[in-house]
């Protein structure tokens, strides 16, 4: 089958701040919290999602964390609160969203084994620690841990000049991928992976996935759903899926300190299957393979020898 796409990558820089802790003078300095969730950068479902506090005092005389709570997303206030500034000693503060992903460790470490969910559409976000404070605002710098990808096609110039269109309503792709989950440190500045797991998947029924940080060379893309191809008469001339694409070195660019084929943390890299003339719909058909005719008159057979007599009525 004929190489079927060329693809093209952009990539967003992405960042959010989502959490900030600040004082109030009202009796003893209450710890409150306020949800600053960036809605453009975050995915749809993950707005307001609630997020996870740890609180380490450095003049705990005990194993027990100072705070560990959930933070409502929307009202800010903590499940188990108000929590106060202590009389002496300072505090360190962690945080992630959502408060559902959860951490393990024996006190006062931390460890996040995190699995991207089987829709790959959560976004899964750590704050660079805040340490040694004992007044005033703490306010978390949050960070995409994920790598985000969406998806999209057009056709090629020489077919829009050809007065071919494209349409996308409604596209869906499914995305392969050969890591699905890793380890991670919330107490580090700067938190990175370690250990990803080699467990392959494939992520089905949208067109934007979240997904472990990883190695392009090898995932695979392919449209399901949404592409509807007219030719110049406003015609339909294809209508359904595309066959599937895999990555290859070379597709994604380097960005940043991120290196070339990689799907890096904390970017978003918008994959654009290029349409052309040889491209072939999911079940490998030529989308342009359009049917034309021809026409060959034969020469007339005469049958050899005499008249043949017909009586006339």
């Amino acid at each position: 089958m004929k190489k079927i796409f060329t693809m093209a990558v952009a990539i967003i820089l992405a960042s959010c701040s989502q959490a900030e802790l600040e004082e109030t003078s009202v009796g003893q300095k209450e710890i409150k919290f306020s949800n600053l969730n960036d809605k453009v950068t975050r995915a749809a479902n993950d707005n307001n999602s609630n997020y996870k506090v740890y609180a380490v005092w450095s003049g705990a005389t005990n194993s027990n964390w100072f705070i560990n709570d959930v933070a409502n997303g929307t009202t800010n206030l903590p499940q188990n609160g108000p929590y106060y500034w202590p009389t002496t000693g300072t505090v360190d503060f962690y945080s992630w969203a959502p408060a559902t992903v959860t951490a393990t460790g024996t006190y006062p470490t931390l460890s996040i084994a995190y699995t991207v969910p089987s829709n790959a559409a959560e976004d899964f976000t750590i704050a660079n620690p805040k340490t040694g404070l004992s007044a005033g605002t703490v306010a978390f710098e949050f960070a995409h841990k994920l790598a985000k990808i969406s998806v999209t096609a057009s056709l090629s110039q020489d077919l829009i000049t050809a007065g071919y269109t494209l349409t996308t309503t409604g596209i869906t792709a499914d995305l392969g991928v050969q890591s699905t989950g890793g380890t991670i440190d919330p107490k580090t500045a700067d938190a990175a992976w370690t250990a990803p797991n080699a467990t392959t998947a494939s992520y089905t029924g949208a067109a934007s996935y979240m997904i472990m940080p990883q190695s392009s060379i090898g995932c695979t893309i392919q449209v399901t759903a949404g592409i509807v191809v007219k030719d110049a008469n406003d015609h339909i001339i294809y209508s359904g899926n595309l066959s599937q694409y895999t990555i290859k070195s070379g597709d994604v660019p380097a960005v940043g300190t991120v290196s070339a084929n990689t799907f890096g943390m904390g970017k978003h890299y918008m994959l654009n299957l290029t349409i052309a003339d040889d491209s072939t719909g999911g079940g490998g058909e030529n989308i342009f393979n359009i049917i034309t005719f021809s026409a060959n008159v034969a020469d007339w057979d005469t049958v050899g020898g005499t008249d043949t007599p017909l009586p006339q009525p």
